[in-house]
């Protein structure tokens, strides 16, 4: 009994230890062991892909990686049934989405057509048409748009070819110019004077955006509410 006793002793004590001295349970270590493991694949993105700090969305953005791109993965994780790969690209390293990963090759994507004042006016034309249609989460269609949807599907339709998926990987594709044309793109911040983009209109001239925004596409001012989150524009041009 005694011995039994002492033996506990030791071993809770040097837990106790290891606590103190790492700040990580035993079990806590098992676990992130255990939920990460090692692969060695070639991947290719089938579509504009952020790349994180860590394994999920709510992480820290890096950097967007474009459609078509390489990547070589060294780990992966599942996040609330998503595998997460650890991946390395342009020099970088981060976390990306499995779901849009391939091990066939990809087709990269088109080089966005230059925008005039002609092609300019006729995003606006373009984009007048869906006046009204729906905010959805994730759109793409005129069954309903978010921001990004929103605008790649626009320039597409206005002859514009194809912008990437999200805000930040369109302001990633487009040349930043210090005040826009009528066509070309606002970026937005959550919050005034922010700079980590969250959405994307386009300018339509007088002081104006068209994007969808609230709870539908429509046109609003920029004075006020839009003007102090504006984080850059950027043309094709």
């Amino acid at each position: 009994m005694i011995k039994n006793k002492l033996a506990t002793s030791i071993i809770t004590g040097f837990l106790a230890a290891t606590v103190a001295f790492t700040g990580v349970t035993p079990q806590e270590a098992s676990a992130a062991t255990s939920s990460t493991k090692k692969v060695s694949k070639n991947f290719y993105t089938t579509a504009s892909l952020n790349m994180r700090t860590g394994a999920g969305a709510n992480k820290k953005f890096i950097k967007a990686l474009p459609r078509g791109k390489k990547v070589y993965a060294s780990r992966s994780k599942k996040v609330s049934g998503t595998t997460w790969y650890k991946v390395r690209a342009s020099g970088n390293k981060g976390w990306v989405s499995g779901k849009y990963l391939s091990t066939k090759k990809v087709a990269k994507a088109k080089k966005v057509k230059k925008v005039s004042s002609t092609s300019g006016n006729a995003i606006i034309a373009a984009g007048r048409k869906y006046i009204g249609t729906p905010y959805v989460w994730g759109g793409t269609t005129p069954g309903g748009f978010d921001c990004s949807g929103f605008t790649s599907y626009v320039y597409k339709k206005a002859g514009m070819k194809s912008l990437p998926r999200t805000s930040r990987a369109q302001k990633a594709a487009v040349k930043r110019v210090s005040s826009p044309k009528v066509g070309d793109l606002i970026f937005f911040s959550a919050s005034p004077g922010g700079s980590y983009v969250t959405h994307v209109g386009i300018y339509a001239g007088n002081n104006t955006v068209l994007h969808a925004a609230g709870n539908s596409v429509k046109f609003q001012s920029l004075s006020g509410y839009w003007d102090k989150r504006v984080v850059s524009y950027g043309t094709t041009r």
